[in-house]
């Protein structure tokens, strides 16, 4: 039986507006007294994600857990406990960044409680307004304010995924070997430290827990789900998902995330048995 249910939050389990449907909810609240817990596993920061996990009811619980930064942290969200970090070091970051400035792209550079946007348009601040991140919009190029923070991973937004993957394919001198690549959301090129993705974090996360992969889920849309898909016992696309995602996913929801994709899992897998 599943005991684990990992799930992406971005076009998998949230609406578009950022908020858990209520069918999910419900069928999250009934999947937790049969034991199972829901883990949201995400490339948000964990701060971002505190107005979800009072949706589905697991806000400041103890043996209740998020996986964030695409696997850079996972914490207990019992007084948001941190069990394991694992960032960029600050020259990666500014080889990266430097690279960015030669590029049409917004740069996100996020610390364990921080976005730090350069290069900002209005339509990815609105985003991270929505998103209810704590972000502060830098002006200018000098990132030496950063050098003694924790670094969890850069990323680079367009609305231009075509475009993002030919960046990503110019700068592979810069990051294969070097780094771990990937995509999310339609607007997002991701650098987190190399062997860092939602697959190992999920692994991870699994063995602490004591719990066989095989009794885990993964649900999921994007790019940067892939990996999870992969590991997890049952790897699962959502109905919108890429076609690279549901290629490898085991199962292809019947209904769309707004509708309660995450739910129809629950019920299918947990909830009938």
């Amino acid at each position: 039986m599943i005991q684990l249910v990992f799930s992406d939050l971005d076009e998998t389990l949230l609406t578009p507006d950022h908020h858990v449907p209520l069918i999910n909810r419900q069928a999250i609240a009934r999947a937790r007294e049969k034991g199972v817990r829901l883990i949201p596993t995400t490339g948000r920061g964990y701060e971002m994600t505190t107005e979800i996990l009072k949706e589905i009811g697991i806000y400041d619980k103890e043996n209740e857990y998020v996986i964030a930064f695409n696997g850079g942290m996972i914490v207990e969200c019992k007084d948001f406990r941190e069990i394991r970090f694992s960032g960029l070091d600050f020259e990666t970051v500014k080889t990266l960044y430097e690279a960015g400035k030669e590029k049409d792209v917004c740069m996100e550079i996020f610390t364990p409680s921080c976005v730090y946007i350069f290069h900002a348009n209005d339509d990815e601040i609105k985003r991270k307004r929505k998103q209810k991140a704590n972000f502060k919009v830098i002006e200018g190029d000098d990132l030496h304010f950063l050098k003694n923070e924790r670094l969890a991973k850069i990323i680079f937004e367009k609305v231009d995924m075509p475009y993002l993957h030919s960046v990503a394919e110019e700068m592979k001198d810069l990051t294969q070997g070097k780094v771990e690549v990937s995509f999310s959301s339609g607007r997002y090129l991701e650098f987190n430290r190399l062997g860092v993705c939602k697959g190992e974090a999920i692994q991870w996360l699994s063995h602490y827990l004591k719990i066989p992969m095989a009794r885990t889920m993964a649900i999921g849309d994007n790019e940067n789900d892939l990996s999870m898909i992969k590991a997890a016992g049952i790897g699962v696309a959502v109905a919108s998902a890429l076609d690279v995602v549901k290629a490898e996913a085991d199962e292809i929801t019947t209904i769309d995330f707004s509708d309660g994709a995450v739910a129809e899992m629950l019920e299918k897998h947990v909830l009938s048995k």
